[in-house]
């Protein structure tokens, strides 16, 4: 690997004028450092972003942190953020969190090792008040306000479940189940409540058999409505918790020849881009 100390003996300067021609230094005569550059480039040098970053005291990169980078709800999230960033003069760093809180604070731990510059998160699990504060970094949440100086990008949840419930009653559904996301998630907590209140305003039961939790996953979705078919007195409509989710419960209606939305009304949430396409069809909560 070529250093900084090659090049100093190529072009018969110092270290240090190197160092401060590579940096752009003012101090540095400009047939100095044409002459340390033209040597840098025919020497194949790629400078230390570790040790440069050390020095800078600036890494030039953001984290963005999010629970599943195969869900295209969240890719188009980190595609958007990587473009601004791009635009920006920063690099981004993906983690990928998988739902779980301690790989969470894991990856926001080693975030914070690797010197970057902020941290975008969607948090798998509701945040202890001042945790994040403590990272002494800028910090973006896709999650609800809070009483503190964060920052915060969020969809209304709740508004999100009345249309999707309010839309399934509206065509005639009365024994709509929810197929959830992870018991942890707070939007899911959220989504969970708003269903339950809209059916009670409707004079509809909330039966607590209709209610499921489980990964945000199409076969986790294939897996619960064929639970949820088999009982005594199964649903008529089913509400998911994102569009994956649906994506499996259609998918298992079409393969089980159950009539859609004729026998089962199925809404989504997040309007990823393939729920429009012609073959899929599916209804979903657009999330902006």
């Amino acid at each position: 690997m070529i250093t900084i100390k090659d090049i100093a003996e190529r072009a018969g300067v110092s270290y240090a004028t190197v160092s401060r021609a590579l940096n752009g230094r003012s101090d540095v005569s400009e047939v100095t450092r044409q002459r340390i550059f033209e040597l840098a480039r025919e020497m194949g040098y790629q400078p230390n972003a570790i040790a440069r970053s050390l020095v800078r005291r600036k890494s030039d990169i953001i984290a963005v942190v999010v629970p599943d980078v195969s869900n295209p709800f969240f890719a188009d999230i980190t595609m958007a953020v990587n473009a601004a960033a791009d635009e920006a003069g920063f690099t981004t760093m993906i983690c990928n969190t998988g739902w779980d809180p301690v790989k969470e604070q894991e990856k926001l731990r080693i975030m914070v090792e690797q010197r970057v510059e902020g941290i975008i998160l969607k948090p798998t699990a509701f945040i202890r008040p001042g945790a994040l504060e403590a990272l002494n970094l800028p910090v973006v949440l896709f999650w609800h306000a809070m009483p503190d100086d964060l920052s915060y990008i969020e969809v209304d949840h709740e508004a999100g479940a009345r249309l999707a419930v309010n839309h399934l009653i509206e065509r005639g559904y009365r024994r709509i189940a929810y197929v959830g996301g992870i018991e942890t998630s707070p939007s899911n907590q959220i989504r969970l409540m708003a269903y339950q209140k809209t059916l009670q305003e409707h004079g509809l039961a909330v039966d607590t058999r209709l209610i499921s939790y489980g990964p945000f996953r199409q076969e986790s979705g294939y897996a619960r409505i064929a639970e949820l078919l088999k009982t005594a007195k199964p649903p008529d409509a089913v509400f998911c918790g994102n569009d994956i989710i649906a994506m499996g419960v259609l998918q298992y209606a079409r393969e089980h020849d159950v009539a859609v939305p004729a026998d089962l009304g199925i809404i989504g949430f997040d309007d990823i881009g393939c729920a429009s396409l012609p073959l899929v069809g599916l209804s979903t909560v657009s999330q902006p």
